[in-house]
């Protein structure tokens, strides 16, 4: 059902039918919610999972559904991508006027030749069946698009196999930012 519905949310994205509610949301509500949707796959493999959230309330333009659907996708990759009983870490930090939203694990890692084509459609990084995690390479699409509809980036950073990952959102922090056309 997940892979069908992320299909069928990158080509609502590529078509520009994609109907995103932009409104005023707390960096905590969106965080909490992605924990909560993350939380059933990271119970099962016994995963620590730590939140750090600015000591302040920080408010984001966003679709408060889309922006957690982002924060769950890589929380789901980190526990999906690590081993079991392993620490996962979400770090949230206001810099620049940005929200710096950092999910870390210290799993499988990424190949450095990986990391520029990670983001791509149906790209993955290591598919040797000992390492077969599920998935079809769609996940790390969808996080990319949403963000960049958010006005936002996102990047991973691995310093190899078996080295874990961090991948870093970042988004404008605003009340009232527009929201970025939907290019077909």
């Amino acid at each position: 059902t997940r892979l069908v519905d992320d299909l069928l949310d990158l080509a609502r994205i590529t078509s520009g039918k994609i109907d995103l509610r932009f409104a005023p949301v707390t960096l905590a509500s969106v965080i909490e919610h992605a924990v909560q949707t993350s939380s059933p796959l990271l119970q099962q493999r016994e995963q620590t999972l730590s939140v750090a959230l600015p000591s302040e309330d920080v408010t984001l333009f966003a679709d408060a559904t889309r922006l957690s659907q982002v924060v769950a996708n890589l929380l789901n990759n980190a526990a999906r991508y690590s081993p079991p009983g392993s620490p996962v870490a979400v770090a949230c930090a206001v810099e620049d006027d940005q929200v710096v939203v950092r999910v870390s694990d210290r799993g499988i890692g990424i190949e450095p030749a990986m990391l520029s084509r990670i983001f791509e459609l149906f790209v993955q990084s290591d598919r040797r069946p000992d390492r077969s995690q599920g998935g079809l390479g769609l996940g790390l699409t969808l996080v990319r698009r949403l963000v960049e509809l958010h006005r936002g980036t996102v990047t991973a950073r691995s310093e190899g196999l078996t080295r874990g990952s961090v991948f870093e959102v970042r988004l404008p922090v605003a009340a009232a930012v527009a929201p970025a056309p939907v290019a077909p």
